[in-house]
């Protein structure tokens, strides 16, 4: 009866385990989906891809849409990438940049410390970006594929910096810089 109760135990611990790993790394994941306009049909089109990476959270520059084109706003967890887009015509893209600094830590041991803390905080608050911009892309080539990359430059608060690359030769075709 003992080794049924401790295997039957550590079954159950193992479960668990495994179940708190799905969840909080099934729920940290961003996935992106493809999107395509049907007005796209009959022309030439060029896709852009939208690359994010993951600090302490989600940091990049994310699609919302193009020359005020309806666009459905994408699920929680996903972004739209790659973007279909009409090739060979200038076109106004709205990005949506995100940035947060990590956050310092000095402990909570005495109050030099939780100061130290409170005032490193706020200046890295102040680098956060959270904004919708507008991207103006030249013309971009039929059936080829871009990325638009996002970093954050140095300082309080720091600009920020988009840049559109050829996919395939890594020629970097424009870069815009924001406040």
């Amino acid at each position: 009866m003992k080794n049924f109760t401790t295997n039957l135990f550590k079954t159950i611990i193992i479960v668990l385990v495994f179940a708190a790993a799905v969840i909080f790394t099934g729920c940290n994941s961003v996935k992106a989906i493809p999107l395509s306009y049907s007005s796209n049909e009959d022309v030439d089109v060029a896709y852009i891809y939208f690359e994010l990476y993951k600090r302490n959270s989600i940091s990049g520059a994310t699609y919302i849409t193009y020359d005020g084109k309806d666009t459905p706003k994408a699920e929680k967890f996903t972004y739209w990438s790659p973007v279909e887009v009409p090739a060979g015509q200038p076109l106004k893209l709205s990005l949506k940049l995100l940035y947060k600094e990590d956050r310092s830590d000095f402990g909570d041991d005495n109050c030099v410390a939780v100061c130290c803390t409170s005032v490193f905080n706020a200046f890295e608050a102040a680098r956060d970006v959270n904004q919708e911009i507008i991207f103006d892309v030249p013309p971009l080539e039929p059936y080829v594929d871009y990325v638009i990359s996002y970093r954050k430059g140095p300082g309080i608060p720091g600009n920020s910096y988009v840049t559109l690359t050829r996919k395939d030769t890594k020629e970097v075709i424009c870069v815009r810089e924001y406040n």
